[in-house]
């Protein structure tokens, strides 16, 4: 079995006329999948092991921007402001938080006008984060600040933040993401959805930065050196923050760094109606991430440029349902046309299931995963079946 697994990288067995359309097509499919495969189970490796933050205290206490983007749930966030502003042990006169209001209700714009914060209401009614964030930076001077932190509206965040945000930029650190973690789990769609997620903190941003590369972006919980975003901002494109930051950074060389103490709470979709609306929102922005990274991941790579190639890569990835659902089909269809095929198939699935349990979490959502993994097939369909709705709906 492993002599065929083998046979499949010379170019001689390509060339043999005995090897007929079945094998050929499970060979090429074989290897499309077991590339990914193969770097999630490298990452997985590289997560295991205890977290320690390696930056000291700082001599210096920088001053923060807090920017909270709110679209439609204006109660959301103020309830997510006042939270802050109760528990963060920040020195109050060192930081000032500031919202992007998007399509907020009358009151609860009037509720934010008697909060300590400044709000920015873009000109556009209805905008994309990317450009409500850029109507932000355009109130404030490039040394107004040092750092800024960027929210959902949703998003809690450990007292401590601000300092261990600040005890990273002292040490030289311009991007750092936070440990995002759902705060809710009461359903097992939730239940799912956060373990999916903290694979993913656990493979792309822990492994990464361990492996020396930059930690992936998520949306929130991100700080930036304020300069550095201010002039970044304006130039940013597309809907997806994360991706457009991403792409930002590794095209001048600045690296990510990955704080796994500073966790921030966030709450999932806990149903699949909501899941599959949130797939297609990001498939938009997966499309176009992959179609750039086919386009300039052949001359990054001839450039030498590590990180970026690297990122390029993971976009071109499918996400872990849809790995997951691609390789049981696989897996499956060559087991009826022909079994004899099919042992790697078996091979290749168990290892990325020793992958995600590799990089599976501790925790609360961990010990409820066993209960939860009956709607494992519910994700899986629903990410198959958007890509399937978004191409119909394109065609359209």
């Amino acid at each position: 079995m492993m002599s065929d697994i083998f046979n499949i990288f010379s170019i001689d067995w390509w060339m043999d006329e005995n090897n007929n359309a079945l094998q050929m097509t499970d060979s090429v499919l074989f290897l499309l999948l077991a590339i990914p495969v193969a770097y999630l189970l490298l990452c997985a490796l590289f997560s295991l092991g205890k977290y320690r933050n390696p930056y000291p205290a700082a001599a210096v206490q920088h001053r923060f921007l807090v920017l909270f983007t709110v679209l439609r749930n204006g109660k959301e966030v103020i309830e997510s402001i006042n939270r802050f502003l109760d528990t963060q042990q920040y020195p109050r006169d060192k930081y000032d938080v500031a919202v992007a209001a998007t399509q907020l209700p009358e009151e609860d714009l009037i509720t934010l006008l008697q909060m300590p914060v400044n709000i920015v209401v873009p000109d556009k009614e209805y905008c994309t984060k990317v450009y409500a964030i850029q109507q932000v930076m355009e109130r404030y001077a490039p040394d107004e600040y040092d750092m800024i932190v960027l929210f959902n509206s949703d998003n809690h965040i450990v007292p401590n933040a601000l300092s261990l945000f600040n005890d990273a930029y002292y040490s030289g650190c311009d991007s750092i993401q936070a440990h995002r973690m759902a705060e809710n789990l009461n359903t097992s769609i939730a239940v799912l959805n956060a373990t999916s997620e903290e694979i993913n903190n656990n493979l792309f941003r822990l492994a990464h930065t361990r492996m020396g590369f930059s930690s992936a972006l998520i949306g929130s919980a991100m700080a930036f050196d304020f300069v550095m975003f201010h002039e970044r901002a304006p130039k940013l494109k597309g809907s997806d923050i994360s991706k457009a930051m991403e792409t930002a950074l590794l095209e001048q060389n600045i690296y990510t760094e990955y704080l796994a103490e500073v966790v921030c709470y966030s709450k999932k979709e806990d149903n699949a109606d909501g899941y599959q609306t949130q797939r297609i929102s990001w498939i938009r922005a997966q499309y176009t991430s992959t179609f750039f990274a086919l386009r300039y991941l052949p001359l990054v790579l001839l450039k030498g440029e590590w990180d970026y190639a690297l990122k390029l890569f993971q976009w071109l990835m499918p996400s872990r349902f849809l790995l997951i659902a691609l390789v049981l089909l696989c897996t499956a269809g060559v087991t009826l046309l022909d079994w004899t095929l099919a042992p790697k198939w078996y091979v290749l699935f168990a290892a990325l299931i020793l992958a995600f349990l590799m990089a599976l979490p501790e925790g609360e959502a961990s010990r409820r995963l066993r209960k939860a993994i009956w709607a494992l097939p519910v994700l899986m369909f629903t990410a198959v079946f958007s890509h399937i709705k978004r191409f119909f709906h394109k065609k359209r």
